[in-house]
Protein backbone atom coordinates (compact mmCIF):
# COMPACT_ATOMS: atom_id res chain seq x y z
CA UNK A 1 0.00 0.00 0.00
CA UNK A 2 1.24 3.51 -0.81
CA UNK A 3 1.92 6.06 1.83
CA UNK A 4 -0.66 8.85 2.03
CA UNK A 5 0.14 11.91 -0.04
CA UNK A 6 0.57 14.98 2.08
CA UNK A 7 -1.69 18.00 1.46
CA UNK A 8 1.40 19.97 0.48
CA UNK A 9 2.12 17.36 -2.22
CA UNK A 10 -1.43 17.80 -3.60
CA UNK A 11 -0.99 21.57 -3.51
CA UNK A 12 2.30 21.23 -5.40
CA UNK A 13 0.63 18.90 -7.91
CA UNK A 14 -2.13 21.46 -8.39
CA UNK A 15 0.32 24.34 -8.77
CA UNK A 16 2.38 22.44 -11.32
CA UNK A 17 -0.44 20.97 -13.40
CA UNK A 18 -3.54 23.14 -13.10
CA UNK A 19 -2.94 25.26 -16.22
CA UNK A 20 -1.65 22.43 -18.44
CA UNK A 21 -4.54 20.21 -17.34
CA UNK A 22 -7.08 22.96 -18.02
CA UNK A 23 -5.57 23.61 -21.47
CA UNK A 24 -5.67 19.87 -22.24
CA UNK A 25 -9.32 19.56 -21.18
CA UNK A 26 -10.24 22.75 -23.02
CA UNK A 27 -8.87 21.30 -26.27
CA UNK A 28 -11.18 18.31 -25.81
CA UNK A 29 -14.19 20.32 -24.60
CA UNK A 30 -14.51 23.64 -26.44
CA UNK A 31 -17.29 24.87 -24.14
CA UNK A 32 -15.45 26.69 -21.34
CA UNK A 33 -18.04 25.86 -18.68
CA UNK A 34 -17.83 22.14 -19.54
CA UNK A 35 -14.03 22.25 -19.34
CA UNK A 36 -14.17 24.09 -16.00
CA UNK A 37 -16.57 21.48 -14.61
CA UNK A 38 -14.34 18.59 -15.71
CA UNK A 39 -11.20 20.19 -14.26
CA UNK A 40 -12.94 20.91 -10.96
CA UNK A 41 -14.28 17.35 -10.71
CA UNK A 42 -10.81 16.01 -11.59
CA UNK A 43 -9.21 17.90 -8.72
CA UNK A 44 -11.93 16.81 -6.31
CA UNK A 45 -11.27 13.18 -7.18
CA UNK A 46 -7.50 13.61 -6.91
CA UNK A 47 -7.83 15.14 -3.44
CA UNK A 48 -10.16 12.32 -2.37
CA UNK A 49 -7.79 9.59 -3.59
CA UNK A 50 -4.77 11.38 -2.14
CA UNK A 51 -6.48 11.53 1.25
CA UNK A 52 -7.12 7.78 1.11
CA UNK A 53 -3.43 7.12 0.51
CA UNK A 54 -3.93 5.41 -2.84
CA UNK A 55 -2.26 8.05 -5.02
CA UNK A 56 1.19 7.07 -6.20
CA UNK A 57 1.70 8.87 -9.54
CA UNK A 58 -0.22 12.12 -9.20
CA UNK A 59 0.32 13.44 -12.73
CA UNK A 60 -0.70 10.19 -14.45
CA UNK A 61 -3.75 9.83 -12.21
CA UNK A 62 -4.71 13.44 -12.83
CA UNK A 63 -4.76 13.04 -16.62
CA UNK A 64 -6.44 9.61 -16.47
CA UNK A 65 -9.30 11.04 -14.36
CA UNK A 66 -9.66 14.01 -16.71
CA UNK A 67 -9.71 11.67 -19.72
CA UNK A 68 -12.43 9.52 -18.12
CA UNK A 69 -14.53 12.56 -17.20
CA UNK A 70 -14.27 13.90 -20.76
CA UNK A 71 -15.45 10.52 -22.07
CA UNK A 72 -18.33 10.59 -19.55
CA UNK A 73 -19.27 14.08 -20.72
CA UNK A 74 -19.52 12.96 -24.36
CA UNK A 75 -21.47 9.83 -23.42
CA UNK A 76 -23.99 11.92 -21.47
CA UNK A 77 -24.26 14.37 -24.34
CA UNK A 78 -24.89 11.53 -26.79
CA UNK A 79 -27.53 10.06 -24.47
CA UNK A 80 -29.31 13.43 -24.24
CA UNK A 81 -29.20 13.75 -28.04
CA UNK A 82 -30.68 10.25 -28.43
CA UNK A 83 -33.46 11.11 -25.98
CA UNK A 84 -34.33 14.18 -28.03
CA UNK A 85 -34.30 12.13 -31.22
CA UNK A 86 -36.53 9.55 -29.61
CA UNK A 87 -39.11 12.22 -28.71
CA UNK A 88 -38.90 13.67 -32.21
CA UNK A 89 -39.34 10.25 -33.76
CA UNK A 90 -42.35 9.58 -31.55
CA UNK A 91 -43.91 12.85 -32.62
CA UNK A 92 -43.36 11.92 -36.27
CA UNK A 93 -45.03 8.56 -35.70
CA UNK A 94 -48.08 10.08 -34.01
CA UNK A 95 -50.19 11.13 -36.98
CA UNK A 96 -52.00 14.40 -36.25
CA UNK A 97 -54.48 13.71 -39.06
CA UNK A 98 -58.00 12.98 -37.83
CA UNK A 99 -59.25 9.42 -37.88
CA UNK A 100 -61.64 8.45 -40.70
CA UNK A 101 -64.58 8.47 -38.28
CA UNK A 102 -63.71 12.01 -37.19
CA UNK A 103 -63.39 13.13 -40.82
CA UNK A 104 -66.87 11.75 -41.54
CA UNK A 105 -68.32 13.58 -38.53
CA UNK A 106 -66.54 16.78 -39.53
CA UNK A 107 -67.81 16.49 -43.12
CA UNK A 108 -71.35 15.87 -41.87
CA UNK A 109 -71.15 18.86 -39.54
CA UNK A 110 -69.80 21.02 -42.37
CA UNK A 111 -72.66 19.99 -44.68
CA UNK A 112 -75.14 20.85 -41.93
CA UNK A 113 -73.44 24.21 -41.38
CA UNK A 114 -73.48 24.95 -45.12
CA UNK A 115 -77.20 24.13 -45.27
CA UNK A 116 -77.97 26.51 -42.40
CA UNK A 117 -75.87 29.32 -43.94
CA UNK A 118 -77.56 28.76 -47.32
CA UNK A 119 -80.99 28.95 -45.64
CA UNK A 120 -80.22 32.32 -44.03
CA UNK A 121 -81.86 35.42 -45.50
CA UNK A 122 -79.51 36.84 -48.16
CA UNK A 123 -78.51 39.92 -46.15
CA UNK A 124 -77.83 37.91 -42.95
CA UNK A 125 -75.78 35.38 -44.96
CA UNK A 126 -73.82 38.22 -46.55
CA UNK A 127 -73.12 39.90 -43.18
CA UNK A 128 -72.14 36.58 -41.59
CA UNK A 129 -69.68 35.73 -44.38
CA UNK A 130 -68.14 39.21 -44.32
CA UNK A 131 -67.79 39.12 -40.53
CA UNK A 132 -66.59 35.54 -40.04
CA UNK A 133 -64.86 34.64 -43.30
CA UNK A 134 -63.52 38.02 -44.40
CA UNK A 135 -63.16 39.14 -40.75
CA UNK A 136 -64.42 42.64 -41.43
CA UNK A 137 -65.60 44.91 -38.63
CA UNK A 138 -69.32 45.65 -38.39
CA UNK A 139 -68.74 49.30 -39.34
CA UNK A 140 -66.92 48.23 -42.53
CA UNK A 141 -69.65 45.70 -43.35
CA UNK A 142 -72.24 48.45 -42.93
CA UNK A 143 -70.30 50.75 -45.28
CA UNK A 144 -69.92 48.03 -47.93
CA UNK A 145 -73.59 47.02 -47.80
CA UNK A 146 -74.99 50.53 -47.34
CA UNK A 147 -76.56 49.73 -43.94
CA UNK A 148 -75.90 50.98 -40.43
CA UNK A 149 -73.51 49.26 -38.06
CA UNK A 150 -76.46 48.36 -35.80
CA UNK A 151 -78.36 46.77 -38.70
CA UNK A 152 -75.24 44.76 -39.63
CA UNK A 153 -75.02 43.67 -35.99
CA UNK A 154 -78.66 42.52 -36.04
CA UNK A 155 -78.09 40.45 -39.21
CA UNK A 156 -74.99 38.87 -37.67
CA UNK A 157 -76.91 37.98 -34.50
CA UNK A 158 -79.67 36.39 -36.58
CA UNK A 159 -77.08 34.25 -38.39
CA UNK A 160 -75.35 33.24 -35.16
CA UNK A 161 -78.63 32.21 -33.53
CA UNK A 162 -79.40 30.04 -36.56
CA UNK A 163 -75.94 28.48 -36.41
CA UNK A 164 -76.36 27.49 -32.77
CA UNK A 165 -78.31 24.53 -34.14
CA UNK A 166 -75.00 23.01 -35.31
CA UNK A 167 -73.43 20.92 -32.52
CA UNK A 168 -69.86 22.01 -31.84
CA UNK A 169 -70.05 25.05 -34.12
Amino acid sequence: MSTPVEPTDVAQLCAAHYRPLHAHVRRKLPQRSDADDVVQETWLRVVKVAASGLLSNGRAYLYRVAHNLIADHYRQRQRRREEVLDDTQLQAIADPAPLPEQRLLDAEQLRHLDAIVAALPPRSRQVFLLARVEQLALAEIGRQLGISRQTAHGHLLRALVALQQVPGA
